[in-house]
């Protein structure tokens, strides 16, 4: 079953999430990045207020692995 919060999730490097962590696209090639947050709450608000607008565009790591695909370096 789907959990309801990646549904909002806006961002195209997200991947999935458990009790305290996010996973995304890495930034090296066939890498995945695991974000690991102290607890589900803090997990919870930074997918609702990070990951689930603007496309993700507040992240840090998006940004990161966008100038990859804006300069041709991943397709």
């Amino acid at each position: 079953m789907s959990k309801s919060i990646e549904g909002a999730i806006e961002c195209p490097f997200y991947l999935e999430e458990g009790k305290s962590f996010i996973k995304c696209e890495g930034v090296l090639s066939g890498t995945i990045c695991t974000h690991s947050f102290n607890n589900d709450n803090e997990k919870h608000n930074y997918e609702t207020t990070v990951c689930s607008v603007f496309g993700g565009k507040r992240c840090a790591h998006h940004r990161a692995v966008a100038i990859l695909y804006d300069k041709g370096v991943r397709a």
